[in-house]
């Protein structure tokens, strides 16, 4: 019997083939223009999401095939009652991607009910993979074998805030009404409409994120809450709650004070 291509690879490693595969995709056809595909509101898929998508799940297919996947724009694939599931969002930050920005990013994470198993955020402008095991967290640069352990800091005083939910949300949070909270009299608000500053509060490049309103376990926020969550961040929910994969709002900060000042913020205006 021939075993399957990464059924002798851990989880991390195939979450890495996948991603890396995916970026070297996305890379190779940034520039240009791009066939649209709508969605809702000003939203779209390109053709390169699609292309990066089906060449991630055909490795994670090949190498766990027992396991769900879930993709932002294919959809379920696999069983949807395995306990196990792949969260594949191949360009995070599209509208990024198509306009010609190098703000975008391939995120590829493995859950199995709150419990982030293995996680890859992949920045294919820089070559740069941020990654988490489930218990440590690390940079590798595309070619090299050299990790980096991660670590956050609020040095930068920078935060981002989704902007991209109902102003205000299903909790009474607007972000135009943040903006003017006291937090950022310290801290200085930030959006780039994508989930990579998220792993950037892991890195220490941010000092934190703030992202409203109600969701499921997210192909958009999940690696990069499980870097986080290696890395030593703080998280809660919007108003100081333990996080949970599917939420109501998530508070990313590099330190407690931070997270203080964040929730503070939040509580000015709720």
């Amino acid at each position: 019997m021939i075993t399957p291509v990464g059924l002798n690879r851990t989880d991390v490693e195939v979450a890495i083939e996948a991603a890396r595969a995916g970026a070297r995709i996305a890379l190779a056809q940034y520039g240009g223009t791009r066939e649209r595909y709508a969605k809702q509101g000003a939203d779209f898929a390109t053709d390169v999401d699609m292309a990066v998508e089906r060449a991630i799940v055909e490795i994670l297919r090949t190498a766990r095939p027992e396991d769900t996947i879930q993709g932002e724009e294919l959809g379920v694939t696999g069983s949807p009652e395995a306990e196990r599931r792949w969260l594949v969002d191949p360009l995070c930050g599209t509208l990024n991607y198509a306009a010609g920005l190098a703000l975008y990013a391939v995120n590829v994470a493995l859950v199995r009910g709150d419990d982030v198993l293995a996680a890859v955020v992949a920045e294919p402008a820089t070559g740069t993979y941020l990654i988490t095991d489930g218990m440590s967290a690390w940079c590798e640069l595309d070619g090299s074998d050299i990790r980096t352990e991660v670590r956050p800091s609020a040095a930068s005083r920078l935060v981002e805030v989704n902007l991209e939910t109902p102003d205000p949300d299903e909790q009474g949070f607007s972000s135009a009404r943040f903006f003017r909270s006291g937090a950022f009299k310290t801290l200085s608000p930030r959006f780039i409409g994508t989930s990579l500053p998220l792993s950037w509060v892991a890195t220490g490049k941010y000092a934190g994120y703030v992202i409203p309103g109600k969701r499921e376990a997210s192909v958009h926020f999940t690696p990069g809450i499980g870097l986080c969550q290696a890395a030593g961040c703080v998280l809660s929910g919007l108003h100081g709650e333990p996080l949970h994969l599917a939420n109501e709002g998530i508070v990313v900060a590099a330190d407690e004070r931070t997270h203080e000042l964040l929730l503070a913020g939040i509580a000015e205006q709720l």
